[in-house]
């Protein structure tokens, strides 16, 4: 796993990318959680243009209405450039992400689940938050997500939150208190 880096998005990770999307258009379709992780890429007019769109919203620069800055990024495995992940990071909480959504959204390709990179691109992920300022971070899931369910709690330092308006799992991450696992 010392292969898997998290990554900037960029036009060279576009085939692999568009992979990861068809995979899961096919494997989670339907689930309300299908594009989680994925900041609209599903929804991108190209590939190209999501690219400009996710290093402006890094910025908060010509936000949809309803955004916060937000920071995507890819989990990549470099000695074959396969994007085998995507997180959504996103630097704040309005009252729509307060009760869906929350800081982070992460999605791993379904050929390469089961290896533990959930896990640790949660991890890497809760390492970029801290760096953005952020103390408590808010991370949500499906109740029937159960393999969220079960990546989310393995965290240190986490808050479980049951009954949330909307159904979910939540959990709060104290970033001041994450530990090395062991």
């Amino acid at each position: 796993m010392n292969d898997l880096k998290l990554v900037i998005p960029d036009n060279n990770d576009k085939k692999s990318a568009l992979l990861m999307l068809d995979e899961i258009k096919v494997v989670d379709a339907g689930l309300p959680w299908q594009y989680s992780g994925l900041a609209n890429l599903e929804e991108a007019t190209s590939y190209e243009d999501w690219v400009k769109e996710k290093a402006n919203e890094k910025n908060g620069i010509d936000l949809r209405d309803g955004y916060v800055p937000c920071t995507t990024l890819f989990l990549k495995r470099m000695s074959d450039n396969k994007v085998c992940g995507s997180i959504s990071i996103r630097h704040e909480l309005n009252d729509f992400l307060f009760n869906f959504g929350g800081h982070i959204g992460y999605s791993i390709t379904p050929s390469e689940r089961g290896k533990g990179y959930g896990k640790l691109q949660l991890k890497m992920g809760l390492e970029i938050a801290k760096s953005l300022g952020i103390k408590n971070c808010l991370i949500t899931a499906d109740v029937e997500n159960i393999v969220s369910t079960l990546v989310m709690p393995i965290q240190n330092g986490l808050t479980y939150l049951k009954g949330k308006l909307t159904g979910n799992d939540s959990f709060f991450q104290d970033i001041n208190n994450l530990k090395e696992e062991n």
